[in-house]
């Protein structure tokens, strides 16, 4: 079972959504708290396809205050490099920098 790259991108982006409509602050309590800004969830897509997608919240600028949120969404295949060592790229990714006053940075 593999699904296509634009179910992927619609779950990531419906993922992502949940972040963007928390406040600066909640995100920014978020890069302090034991997990440091790290949140990692399984799912499975309507064809049955398991995917993990890692979240990282991080200061993109820390004396702006501006937050960075990445996202990127793996079904679980890795490849090897040279044969034995493992790679990995995500099926797709996805990011976004929010500023202190709410506004998104570059949109």
């Amino acid at each position: 079972m593999t699904a296509d790259l634009e179910t992927l991108a619609a779950i990531l982006k419906d993922h992502l959504a949940s972040f963007r409509r928390m406040p600066h602050h909640e995100l920014a309590a978020r890069i302090n708290s034991p997990l440091r800004g790290l949140d990692v969830m399984d799912g499975t897509t309507p064809g049955g396809t398991p995917y993990t997608i890692e979240t990282n919240i991080l200061w993109d600028d820390r004396t702006k205050r501006q937050i960075r949120v990445m996202a990127d969404l793996s079904t679980g295949t890795r490849g090897c490099l040279l044969g034995f060592i493992p790679a990995f790229s995500p099926d797709v990714a996805d990011e976004f920098i929010l500023t202190p006053d709410g506004t998104f940075l570059g949109e």
